[in-house]
């Protein structure tokens, strides 16, 4: 099937990718002098969101139909995310990178997955979090808020 919710949604996204891609690269050079410049990261994160939306995209047209999954109730996850979103950006500066962004990450690890091996997700939210510090802090010279100052 060509259409259906989940392709749309991911058409959507692809389109969206193209053009946060293509406002990206009028930034400019993504380095200059063998340093990255500021349009590195968006340009890094328009081409992956790219690559990702293509790949899950072909994986759906290949996908067989499964069962029909009006039987299952409503898990409004989509809500959910809004929701972690907005609570997300409200802490960020009162309580700082570090517990802000772990509490986000494990939340989307979980509105995602299941409720299981929930110590297992915790510490892949630590492992993201801490490599989204070193990669601002040390790559790109941005000091993220803490609770320390």
């Amino acid at each position: 099937m060509l259409m259906n919710r989940q392709l749309l949604f991911l058409y959507v996204t692809l389109a969206v990718s193209v053009g946060y891609l293509v406002s990206a690269m009028s930034l400019g050079a993504p380095t200059d002098g063998g340093r990255v410049t500021p349009s590195f990261f968006p340009i890094l994160v328009g081409a992956a969101a790219i690559v990702f939306c293509a790949v899950l995209i072909v994986q759906q047209l290949r996908a067989t139909p499964g069962p029909d999954r009006a039987a299952e109730p409503p898990r409004y996850t989509h809500l959910w995310i809004v929701a972690a979103i907005f609570v997300y950006i409200a802490i960020f500066k009162t309580v700082g990178y570090f517990i802000s962004s772990g509490l986000f990450v494990f939340a989307l690890i979980v509105l995602f997955s299941s409720f299981e091996k929930l110590i297992q997700k915790a510490l892949i939210s630590v492992v993201v979090v801490l490599a989204g510090y070193v990669m601002f802090q040390y790559l790109f010279g941005v000091r993220l808020p803490t609770p320390w100052g």
